[in-house]
C-alpha cells in the first residue's frame, strides 16, 4: 500500500485513516485471518496479498481448520488499561499475528474452604484482538498539517517526530520553566516499563506530572477524611466470607466480572446480599435486598442504620473505644479537639485527649500523635467513656466544658429515624428498618463501595457515614468484614533519580528535610511508630519535595477557564466561593498547583483529557490555544490525538513487556509478554521515551540550555537527561526485560520473580502486601502469599495508630472548614443542581462494553450494545417528555446542549437520566459528549490542608470533580442536518 505524500497535508476521514494505520499492510504481509476484520479496505489488502503470496482457501473447513492452527502460545494480560480486575490469557500466535485470546485457569484457593480466583477474564480481554487491529489503531507518527482539529494529517518518520517536539520542549522548558510542560499521567497505567518510562522523563524533565485520582471522580476522600487514607481492602475472596454483603454505590457484575463470583457464591453459602443502587442494575438482580435509593441521598440511608445499630445495643464498645474517636474529647466553646496546648503553656498541640473516669480528668489518647509514652491503641487498665458532659481547667485557668466525640455524634443520629430517612431517601420505611436490622444482626458485615461511589459532591459524607455503621460493629480490620474500596499491593519501581535500590533511596532522601528524617528515625529507634507508619510518612515526603508533582482539579480550575462555571454553579453552597477556597490554599502552600505560571506543553499518554474532562469546550476555548504543544502518545486514535499536533504511536497490550498494576482483589503479578512486534512503526513506551531522553540531550547541548530550576525542587540539566534516563548506559531502547527484571527485583513483594518464569506461568503469587507509599496502603504486616488477603490488621491487631490526627479511625474532624460548613461529623446535605433547576439528574456508570473509551469505537463491542450512545429513561418520564423510544432528544442546561438517543428501561429510576460513560465525543452530533453539559463540581472542602490527614498527598487527599448531581433539562430535538425519522 503505497504511503502518503510526507510533504503535504491530505483530509483524514475513517477509511484513510484505516489505511494510514497500516492495518491493511500488516495484514497483507502477516496474512492477517479474515476472521479479526471487518472493514472493506483490509479485506481488499488481504485479498490482493493473497494474490501476491497464494495460499489457498479451498472451503470453508480450510479457514476453520486455520482459525484453530497456530505457531506458539505467549502468556499476557491486558497491563497499560485502568482495569482492576487483571486476567491472566493464553495469547495464539500465527504468522506473526495474534489470532486470538483465551482465558487461563492456573490460580489457586487463597485457603481451603474458599472459591478460587478461576476462571478470569471478560468480553473486553477475549476481544482485544478486535481492538489491536481494528479501525481504530494507530501505527504510523503523524503530525498535524493545518489548524487543531481539522483532520489534517502528515506522516512523517520517527526521527523527525522526536527531533522536533524535543526542540519545542527544550525551547518551551528555557521560557517558561520545566513545570509549563504537563505530563497527564491519566488513569491508564502498569507497574512496568511503560509507565517507568513515563514517570522517569518527565520527572527528569522536572515537567509537571498532574494526578487525576479525584479529578476523575475516583478518590475517596471519605476514607482518607476516616482511615488516613483512601484505598482500603484486600483480595475479592473475602467477600464469600462475609455474612452481609453490602453492595453500595458499585455494580460488579459489570464493572468486576471476573471476581463477581465470589458474591454470588457467598450467596449460595448462605450470605445475604444487598444492593443499593438507584437503578436495577446487573448486580441487584442477584440481591436478597434491592434498595433502589434516591440518588444522592446515602448518607441518610446509613446514618439512620448507625442509629439502630447503637439503639438495639449491637454497638462493639470495646472496638470502638480502641480503634475509634468516639472517646476523645472536644471543647464545646470552640468545637476543636482538646490539645495538649490547651492545658498548659507550651503543651503538644498534636496530643488529644480521652476521659480517664478514675482519675477524674482527661489524659492523652494512646496512639495520638503526641503521645510518645503510649504509641500504640491499647487502652490498659481503663475503659474511657464515649458518652458525657466534663470540665477541664485551661492553661488560662478558665473552665472549659469538654464531651467525648461519642456525646456529639449520638445527638447527632438522633433525628435519623427510619421515618425521616425515608422521606428523605424515597424508600419506605420498612425497607430501611429491614436493611438496618440485617447490619446490626450481622457477625461479619462489609460494604464495597469503590470508585464509583466517590462523583456525588457530597460523596464524602455518603462514605463517611457508611464506614461509620461498619466501625460500630467492629468490622473495620476483621476477617470477612470491613470495607472495600479497592487495595493495592506494592510493587518496584526504577524512579525519577540516577540509581535504583538502597543507592536510589538515599539519594531521595538527600532532598528531603533532614530534621523531618532525623525525628522519624528517632522515633523508629524508640518503638514510637512501626515500619510501616515510617515508610508511609517518608513517601508523603517524597511525594512533596522531590517532583513537581500536582493535581488535575486545580490545574483544570487555573487553567482550563471553568472557575466562573463553577462559581456560579456552588453559589450559596458554602460561605465563600469555590475560588476563594482556592485561593487561600494557594497562599497557605496546601495544595500544590504546577504549572506556576501558565500551560505551554501537553503531553498524553495514559489518557484522553478532551474526552474525559468536564467542561471540554472550555479547555478547547481557554487552554488549548495557549499551549504550542500538544503530544499524544498512543496505541488509538482518540478525540484528545485529534486535537494534537502530534500523535505517537504506542505498542499495544500484547505487542510489549509489562506488569499488570497491583490491585488487591487478585493478589497475583499478571505479566504482560510481548507477544508480536510492535503493529506497523509503533513503539513501547520505553523505547520512545529512551529515544526522545536522547533528543532532548541533543537539543540542549546545542542550543547551550542552562541549568533551570525545574519548578524549585531541585535543578534540571537537560544536557544530561539522555545519559541520566538511561542509567548511564546500563539500559538501552530495546531492554525492556532488563528493565522488567530490575523492578521486579526493587520489592519485597516481588523478591525472586523472574522474567523468564513469569513467560512461562504468566502469573505469580506475590510474596507480601509491601509497605505503604502511594496507592499501596493495605497495612497488613503478617500476609506473605498464604491465606485471604485483608487490610488493616495494622491497626487492628497490632495495634499501632491509624495515620490520622487522633490515631484513630476519625469521625470528627475538627478542622475550621469543616467547622463552619457543619460537616465536622458525618451528615446529610441535599446534592446540589449543577447545570441549574432541571427535572432530570444525570448519573453515569462504567459501561460493560468498554473499559474507558479503548473499546468504545470497536465494531464487534458496539455490536453488543446499541452501537451508538444513548440516554435511558423510564418509559413513565420518556412519555412525559414525548421523545418515543428510539428517538433523538435535546438534553441541555445552563452550560450546555447536546443531542443522544433515547432508550427505555424499567431498570432506571423515575428523575433520572441514565448513560454508561467513556463514549468519544466523535460518536455524538457535532462532536460534543454529554460532558458539554457536565459542570463537574468540586467540593471547597477537599481543599483543606496541614492538619493530620488532611494534608496534600498524590492519590490520597486532594480536590477532585463530581459529576452525578448534574441536572438537566430533555425534550424532543434532533440534530441540524440530520435527516427526519422514516415516517415522520
Amino acid at each position: 500500500m503505497a504511503s502518503p505524500e510526507r510533504t503535504s497535508g491530505w483530509q483524514l476521514d475513517r477509511r484513510r485513516f484505516l489505511k494510514l494505520s497500516g492495518l491493511a499492510a500488516a495484514a497483507a504481509a502477516g496474512g492477517l485471518p479474515l476472521f479479526h476484520l471487518r472493514e472493506e479496505a483490509v479485506a481488499a489488502a488481504i485479498a490482493d496479498g493473497a494474490a501476491r503470496n497464494p495460499a489457498r482457501l479451498g472451503t470453508w473447513e480450510d479457514l476453520y481448520r486455520q482459525r484453530w492452527s497456530w505457531d506458539r502460545i505467549a502468556r499476557g494480560t491486558h497491563g497499560w488499561l485502568n482495569c482492576r480486575s487483571a486476567c491472566n490469557f493464553d495469547l495464539y500466535v500465527k504468522d506473526g499475528v495474534v489470532v486470538r485470546e483465551e482465558q487461563t485457569a492456573n490460580y489457586a484457593a487463597s485457603e481451603p474452604g474458599v472459591p478460587d480466583f478461576n476462571p478470569r477474564g471478560c468480553q473486553k480481554g477475549a476481544c482485544y484482538t478486535e481492538v489491536m487491529y481494528g479501525p481504530g489503531r494507530l501505527s504510523v507518527p503523524l503530525k498535524r498539517v493545518g489548524e487543531r482539529g481539522g483532520g489534517k494529517w502528515q506522516q512523517i518518520p520517527w526521527d523527525q517526530a522526536l527531533a522536533e517536539i524535543a526542540e519545542k520542549l527544550v525551547a518551551i522548558a528555557e521560557k517558561d520553566g520545566t513545570d509549563s510542560i504537563i505530563h497527564d499521567l491519566g488513569p491508564h497505567f502498569d507497574h512496568g516499563p511503560t509507565t517507568a518510562a513515563r514517570g522517569r522523563f518527565f520527572g527528569l524533565m522536572g515537567a509537571t506530572l498532574s494526578d487525576d485520582w479525584a479529578e476523575i471522580g475516583d478518590l475517596n476522600h471519605g476514607a482518607t477524611l476516616t482511615f488516613g487514607f483512601p484505598h482500603v481492602g484486600g483480595g475479592s475472596d473475602e467477600w464469600f466470607l462475609s455474612d452481609y454483603l453490602v453492595v453500595w454505590m458499585m455494580n460488579p457484575a459489570v464493572t468486576q466480572i471476573p471476581d463477581a463470583h465470589f458474591l454470588f457464591e457467598a450467596k449460595y453459602d448462605g450470605a445475604e446480599l444487598v444492593v443499593i443502587d438507584p437503578q436495577y442494575s446487573a448486580t441487584a438482580v442477584h440481591a436478597d435486598q434491592w434498595i433502589p435509593i434516591r440518588p444522592g441521598t446515602d448518607a441518610a440511608l446509613a446514618l439512620a442504620t448507625a442509629r439502630h445499630i447503637w439503639d438495639s445495643g449491637a454497638i462493639d464498645l470495646p472496638y470502638v473505644r480502641e480503634q475509634t474517636d468516639l472517646p476523645i474529647l472536644v471543647r464545646l466553646d470552640s468545637g476543636r479537639f482538646l490539645t495538649g496546648a490547651d492545658l498548659r503553656d507550651g503543651g503538644d498541640a498534636e496530643r488529644v485527649f480521652v476521659w480517664d473516669p478514675g482519675g477524674g480528668g482527661p489524659v492523652p489518647a494512646p496512639g495520638c500523635l503526641g503521645n510518645g509514652e503510649q504509641p500504640r491503641l491499647d487502652m490498659g487498665t481503663f475503659d474511657p467513656p464515649i458518652e458525657g458532659r466534663f470540665s477541664v481547667k485551661l492553661a488560662d485557668g478558665t473552665e472549659a466544658g469538654v464531651v467525648p466525640v461519642g456525646s456529639l455524634l449520638r445527638e447527632q443520629l438522633e433525628s435519623w429515624t427510619f421515618e425521616r430517612a425515608a422521606e428523605v431517601t424515597g424508600l419506605a420505611a420498612e425497607q430501611i428498618e429491614q436493611f438496618a436490622g440485617g447490619f446490626a444482626r450481622a457477625e461479619r458485615p462489609m460494604v464495597l463501595s469503590s470508585w464509583g461511589s466517590n462523583r456525588f459532591f457530597h460523596s464524602d459524607l455518603m462514605n463517611r457515614a457508611k464506614i461509620l455503621c461498619l466501625s460500630l460493629k467492629g468490622a473495620v480490620g476483621r476477617k470477612g468484614s470491613g470495607y472495600h474500596s479497592t487495595g493495592w499491593i506494592e510493587t518496584g519501581g526504577i524512579g525519577f533519580g540516577e540509581h535504583t535500590g538502597l543507592r536510589g533511596r538515599l539519594a531521595l532522601f538527600m532532598n528531603m528535610d533532614p530534621g523531618m528524617l532525623f525525628d522519624l528515625a528517632v522515633q523508629r529507634v524508640r518503638g514510637r511508630i512501626s515500619a510501616q507508619r515510617l515508610t508511609w510518612e517518608l513517601a508523603g515526603e517524597m511525594g512533596e519535595d522531590l517532583a513537581c508533582l500536582s493535581n488535575a482539579a486545580s490545574l483544570n480550575l487555573a487553567y482550563q477557564g471553568i472557575a466562573e462555571d463553577l462559581d456560579r454553579e456552588q453559589a450559596g453552597l458554602y460561605p465563600r466561593p469555590l475560588t476563594e477556597y482556592d485561593r487561600e490554599a494557594r497562599e497557605k502552600d496546601w495544595m500544590p498547583v504546577f504549572p506556576r505560571e501558565r500551560a505551554r506543553a501537553w503531553v498524553t499518554g495514559g489518557n484522553n483529557v478532551l474526552r474525559r474532562s468536564n467542561l471540554p469546550q472550555r479547555s478547547l476555548e481557554h487552554m488549548w490555544p495557549g499551549l504550542e504543544l500538544i503530544v499524544d502518545v498512543n496505541p488509538k486514535f482518540t478525540f484528545t490525538g485529534m486535537h494534537a499536533d502530534y500523535l505517537l504511536p504506542a505498542a499495544g497490550y500484547y505487542e510489549k513487556r509489562g506488569i499488570k498494576y497491583a490491585v488487591a482483589y487478585i493478589p497475583y503479578l499478571h505479566y504482560c509478554d510481548a507477544a508480536v512486534p510492535p503493529l506497523g512503526e509503533s513503539k513501547n513506551e520505553w523505547e520512545i521515551f529512551w529515544k526522545l531522553a536522547q533528543e532532548v540531550q541533543r537539543a540542549a547541548r546545542e542550543r547551550g540550555t542552562p541549568v533551570l530550576d525545574g519548578c524549585g525542587k531541585g535543578p534540571v540539566d537537560l544536557k544530561k537527561i539522555g545519559d541520566v534516563f538511561s542509567f548511564h548506559g546500563e539500559f538501552g531502547p530495546d531492554d525492556t526485560e532488563q528493565v522488567t527484571q530490575t523492578i521486579l527485583d526493587n520489592a519485597e513483594t516481588t523478591k525472586g520473580m523472574t522474567v523468564r518464569a513469569l513467560e512461562q506461568t504468566g502469573v505469580e503469587k506475590y510474596k507480601g502486601a509491601g509497605g505503604p507509599g502511594g496507592q499501596p496502603q493495605l497495612f497488613n504486616d503478617d500476609w506473605k502469599g498464604e491465606g485471604v488477603l485483608r487490610a488493616c490488621t495494622h491497626f487492628t491487631e497490632a495495634k499501632w495508630p491509624w495515620p490520622t490526627r487522633t490515631g484513630r479511625q476519625q469521625f470528627y474532624v475538627d478542622h475550621p472548614w469543616f467547622l463552619e460548613a457543619g460537616e465536622a461529623l458525618p451528615t446529610h446535605i441535599e446534592s446540589p443542581k449543577a447545570g441549574g433547576d432541571f427535572p432530570f439528574q444525570l448519573i453515569s456508570c462504567h459501561a460493560r462494553w468498554s473499559i474507558h473509551s479503548i473499546w468504545r469505537d470497536d465494531p464487534m463491542m458496539l455490536r453488543l450494545q446499541r452501537g451508538e450512545p444513548c440516554l435511558y429513561l423510564n418509559p413513565r418520564d420518556g412519555e412525559k417528555v414525548a421523545i418515543p423510544d428510539g428517538e433523538w432528544a435535546e438534553v441541555s442546561n445552563r452550560v450546555g446542549r447536546v443531542y443522544m438517543r433515547v432508550k427505555y428501561s424499567t431498570m432506571v429510576r423515575p428523575g433520572v437520566a441514565y448513560y454508561f460513560h467513556a463514549w468519544e465525543p466523535y460518536q455524538f452530533p457535532n462532536h460534543q459528549s454529554y460532558k458539554w453539559v457536565t459542570p463537574g463540581l468540586m467540593n471547597p472542602l477537599h481543599f483543606a490542608g496541614r492538619e493530620g490527614q488532611l494534608r496534600w498527598r498524590f492519590g490520597v487527599w486532594e480536590p477532585g470533580t463530581h459529576v452525578q448531581d448534574t441536572r438537566v433539562d430533555i425534550k424532543p430535538g434532533r440534530p441540524e442536518g440530520l435527516a427526519p425519522a422514516e415516517g415522520a
